[in-house]
């Protein structure tokens, strides 16, 4: 995880991380997000968004209560929900779409094992998707998810540190890094929107939580799609992020 650490409290980062989820989250209506083109894929890929948002809930409330190898693998999902998301806008087929969107049961669930895998994902999202959501995704992949395999599977990673010790500055660099995903998947959800004006404060609230977010500036995703004539809304996430 190659990136600078300022030191910091984890405590004073995890309040500073809340802040900063409870601050974005008010770029978007009290009613719920707004998608500017009403599609299938598109809610679908909001939905990966609030997903990822989730997990990042997740992580902080597992550092919180001093679980760090708990949150370390979730950093894992969280990491892949955003990679679904970009991989929906970017590189799945319709038919892949509606796999994703059909009624879940024995026999879709079984249509959907035959979905990309995540590299297969990521490489159709390096392919086509901006730069400035792509490479944060790739250089993520190169640098940090395949050490979080092993604490999504017990393996070398979390035995040790459970055996030794959790460091101070792995745990900020790993809250870090879910608040770097979780502000993609909320510039997301501001471009599914079509709102110029809702990026730009999706924007300065990531300037006003600098501290809060790996050490380089990750660039913002380009809109998706165009707006559209009439906007539909979706229901809000709940409080937690999910």
């Amino acid at each position: 995880m190659p990136q600078s650490i300022t030191p910091i409290p984890i405590n004073t980062l995890l309040e500073r991380s809340d802040a900063f989820e409870t601050s974005i989250r008010a770029c978007f209506p009290d009613s719920g997000y707004v998608l500017g083109t009403a599609s299938p894929v598109n809610a679908l890929a909001a939905t990966a968004c609030l997903l990822c948002a989730e997990h990042a809930a997740a992580l902080r409330a597992a550092f919180a209560i001093e679980c760090p190898n708990s949150g370390s693998a979730v950093l894992r999902l969280e990491y892949e929900s955003l990679l679904r998301a970009a991989w929906l806008l970017y590189g799945a087929t319709p038919i892949e779409v509606d796999k994703l969107t059909c009624t879940l049961d024995l026999d879709a669930e079984q249509r959907a094992k035959n979905l990309p895998g995540y590299q297969d994902m990521l490489n159709a999202v390096v392919k086509a998707a901006p730069e400035g959501l792509s490479a944060p995704l790739a250089e993520f992949n190169q640098y940090s998810r395949h050490a979080l395999n092993s604490f999504v599977h017990s393996g070398i990673h979390p035995l040790t540190r459970s055996r030794n010790g959790y460091p101070l500055e792995m745990a900020v660099t790993v809250v870090r890094l879910s608040n770097g995903l979780m502000h993609i998947a909320y510039r997301l959800l501001a471009s599914l929107s079509g709102s110029q004006r809702r990026m730009d404060r999706v924007t300065r609230t990531c300037a006003e939580f600098s501290e809060c977010l790996p050490a380089h500036t990750m660039p913002r995703p380009q809109p998706p799609h165009p707006p559209p004539s009439k906007p539909t809304t979706a229901p809000t996430p709940s409080s937690n992020g999910s």
